[in-house]
């Protein structure tokens, strides 16, 4: 049985590319994106902000995670600019927006790819075994690429998966809310980031 407020021993909070190429850059918009982020999800920067707050203030360990493309490494270019032909496509640049910078003391990784455990999967496990982490609270952008697919490997890996629902945003609120909801409950559950603090606040 899932409990309604999720223990936050050994546990992370796990924030997913809040960078600014990929939100507040208006500018690479693919042609099935009507909007940018900002405008599906108002108020995506202050619940991140706040979740942030409640982490540090609860002692959660909080693990930053960051796109860096690169030809050499990010293998799937190729094939992603035949689906979306270049001219308004930008590599992941790994620059944080304001409110999702981390801390001195935060750990962050860099990835080339949508899925953080195929990119630095070693090492991000190694970090997580050293910690006795095991039970990750995901968060971040987009909700059905880089969130999802980072949060489908941590289920294969063996780790409890919450998804932070109102800290997750999209270019498409259609496609974050479909997604969301064929996975809850399946091999991860969905909840409010307000749900982790109700049994400490």
């Amino acid at each position: 049985m899932i409990k309604k407020y999720p223990d936050l021993a050994n546990s992370a909070v796990v924030i997913i590319d809040v960078q600014s190429d990929y939100i507040s850059d208006t500018t690479t918009l693919l042609d099935q994106q009507q909007a940018s982020l900002f405008e599906q999800f108002p108020e995506f920067s202050e619940k991140v902000n706040l979740l942030l707050f409640n982490a540090r203030k609860n002692k959660i360990p909080v693990i930053h995670v960051r796109e860096k493309d690169n030809c050499q490494k990010s293998v799937w270019l190729p094939w992603w600019n035949m689906l979306h032909p270049p001219g308004n496509i930008a590599l992941g640049e790994g620059t944080p927006e304001p409110y999702a910078k981390e801390l001195n003391n935060e750990k962050v990784f860099i990835k080339w790819t949508y899925d953080l455990f195929h990119s630095v999967g070693d090492e991000f496990e190694a970090y997580l075994k050293h910690n006795n982490i095991k039970r990750l609270f995901m968060c971040g952008v987009l909700t059905k690429a880089c969130v999802m697919f980072s949060a489908n490997s941590a289920f294969c890996k063996g780790y409890e998966v919450y998804i932070l629902e109102d800290c997750c945003a999209d270019r498409n609120k259609a496609h974050h809310d479909a997604i969301l909801n064929i996975y809850d409950g399946y091999h991860l559950k969905v909840i409010s980031s307000n749900n982790l603090w109700k049994k400490v606040n």
